[in-house]
């Protein structure tokens, strides 16, 4: 028979609770000896956690904004972006620009669901058309230590072509990546996630 004496001090609380330690006393023919064992708590990564509340940022400006958006488009730019380390609000500010997160001009399901605007590319997914987005960054804009945030000031690829023909192309993302940055804590969050990263 075995009698438990150490009773949980609290309920859980929080998932994010550490390993426990339980003392109970085997009592057998009036010989009490005291084991301990572990139990295993679920616990919470807080880069996860970090994710999830920065995919609930995104989700909500994006639905605020634009309610017919697929839902796979959101999920697609946060996992990608911070899968990549690209920055998800300059991605949001060029879609939105571009085709208003799938839901206008060539970025419809019923069209080539090209969000970014490649108008020579069809995707089957929008997963796919945020996946080869991001490699066209990488391989054509994003090199010799440029960043999104030189984009956002002259949109030329190494060998000086632009992404698009409009002269105001970059006045009209800054000023769109502003106002998600105004209106969200999404480069907050990803900049939090991206510290735990490196950790």
């Amino acid at each position: 028979m075995y009698v438990f004496v150490c009773a949980w001090l609290s309920t859980l609380l929080s998932l994010a609770m550490p390993l426990k330690t339980m003392t109970y006393e085997k009592i057998e023919d009036n010989d009490i000896q005291t084991d301990s064992i572990t139990v295993e708590t679920p616990s919470v990564n807080p880069r996860d956690s970090i994710k999830n509340e920065l995919l609930l940022e995104v989700e909500n400006y994006i639905y605020s904004n634009f309610p017919k958006t697929n839902e796979e488009i959101p999920t697609a730019i946060v996992e990608n972006g911070l899968e990549q380390d690209i920055d998800i609000m300059f991605m949001m500010a060029q879609t939105q620009r571009e085709t208003s997160f799938g839901t206008a001009g060539i970025g419809r399901e019923t069209s080539k669901r090209s969000l970014f605007g490649v108008v020579s590319r069809r995707y089957g997914t929008y997963n796919a058309a945020v996946v080869d987005y991001i490699s066209i960054l990488k391989k054509w804009y994003l090199t010799r230590g440029r960043t999104e945030q030189h984009l956002m000031q002259r949109y030329i690829t190494s060998g000086g072509g632009r992404y698009a023909k409009d002269p105001y192309y970059e006045s009209k993302i800054r000023e769109t990546y502003a106002y998600i940055k105004r209106k969200t804590n999404i480069r907050k969050l990803q900049l939090e996630y991206k510290k735990y990263e490196e950790n």
